[in-house]
């Protein structure tokens, strides 16, 4: 049997529909499981016709509310994918799975790749097989340096304890580094990637252009429609990856330069089928859905900066559940009260400060001589330049006297 599983919060739930549908399709006789990396907050009911839901409390996260919190949705949601592939072979009993990101469509059948699968621990896709023009567009290669040479979108492993041994190495690294910052290094599961090939055997680089096709692609794969099959190069597409997608289909990808439509006619076309599957798929209704671990308990919205600071002073071994506002002495109350009796100024603006240059050159005595200047900055510029709500920030502010 053919098994398939993807990631999603809730507002990405045409996109899960869209792809299992298209997997099914071509493989009538697969499998497909979808973790649900967020709460359902009664918009969903729990059944859905053509895969079976996983959710997190199965996949045996440690911590696992200090983990939803550090992170926020695209760090969260890939940081659980060692975690669910795991589950699926030890605990499922799954002999290979296939992870596909749900915004994928799949255009055939994938035969052969499932035939060679049980050869192979793991198997990947590169973002690229040959180089990118140097001209100045978006991608280019450094580009790719920084995000990694594999696109995590797609990942395949087989039951075997090759596996088991890179699926415990990857789980620890997320666990505390799943981060989207390049500029550090980190881009969230996706690098540790090009390390594996080196550290574990059997891992198969996957060559076929018609797999992983996407936007950084497609100067080496222009996609071809033959008499309604879409073609690369001569040879069929098995599955496009539209990452960055925007149903009003204004781009390509929201994150490329290079490409408009009048290079790619019939991309065109597949991707107005693809709008045309996910409007069916309910699109229109549940694209704005929120995301439940966006929040703290009181509805207030989870500044990055929070995030931030709560992985830096590892917050979890102090403060108990990190989404709840009332508990003493919990984090929320942490962040927002004065620094200390003699220093009226909220933790999180020193916090603020003390990663701020700017901040330390203009405002040199913070809790002294300064700190007038620093508190008038804060209240305009702390909501505007980290999302700080200014229902909670105007008046903790306030309570200071700033």
């Amino acid at each position: 049997m053919y098994t398939m599983c993807t990631i999603i919060a809730k507002n990405y739930i045409a996109f899960a529909r869209t792809l299992v549908q298209s997997f099914l399709e071509h493989h009538p006789n697969g499998k497909a499981y979808v973790l649900l990396a967020d709460e359902s907050e009664g918009l969903l009911d729990g059944h859905e016709k053509d895969f079976e839901w996983v959710h997190l409390k199965d996949i045996g996260l440690p911590e696992w509310p200090s983990l939803r919190f550090q992170y926020g949705i695209t760090e969260f949601s890939t940081a659980v994918k060692p975690f669910l592939l795991e589950y699926l072979l030890s605990v499922r009993g799954e002999e290979h799975v296939v992870y596909f990101d749900p915004d994928i469509l799949i255009t055939q059948r994938m035969d052969d790749f499932f035939q060679e699968l049980p050869e192979y621990t793991i198997v990947l896709t590169p973002h690229i097989l040959t180089p990118l023009p140097d001209d100045g567009q978006k991608p280019e290669e450094i580009d790719l340096l920084k995000s990694g040479v594999y696109n995590l979108g797609f990942i395949a492993v087989t039951r075997k304890d090759e596996t088991f041994r890179m699926l415990r190495w990857w789980k620890e690294r997320l666990l505390r580094y799943c981060l989207m910052d390049p500029a550090k290094g980190y881009h969230v599961d996706q690098r540790w990637m090009d390390l594996v090939p080196a550290m574990y055997e059997s891992v198969r680089i996957w060559k076929d252009p018609g797999y992983n096709a996407a936007y950084w692609n497609l100067h080496e794969r222009p996609i071809v429609n033959n008499g309604g099959m879409y073609e690369v190069g001569g040879r069929p597409l098995t599955f496009y990856h539209f990452s960055g997608f925007s149903a009003d289909l204004s781009v390509i990808s929201k994150h490329q330069t290079r490409f408009q439509w009048r290079h790619a006619p019939d991309l065109l076309g597949l991707f107005r089928d693809y709008l045309a599957r996910l409007t069916l798929n309910g699109y229109a209704k549940t694209a704005g859905w929120r995301y439940a671990y966006h929040y703290f308990d009181n509805g207030i919205v989870i500044p990055a900066i929070a995030r931030e600071v709560y992985r830096k002073i590892g917050a979890s071994q102090v403060f108990g559940n990190p989404f709840s506002t009332l508990t003493p002495h919990g984090f929320y109350l942490w962040l927002f009260a004065p620094m200390s009796l003699s220093g009226r100024i909220p933790r999180l603006l020193k916090e603020i400060y003390d990663i701020r240059v700017d901040l330390q050159r203009l405002f040199p005595d913070p809790t002294g001589g300064s700190r007038h200047g620093l508190m008038t900055w804060a209240r305009t510029f702390v909501p505007m330049e980290y999302g700080v709500d200014p229902i909670v920030w105007n008046p903790v502010l306030d309570s200071m006297g700033g």
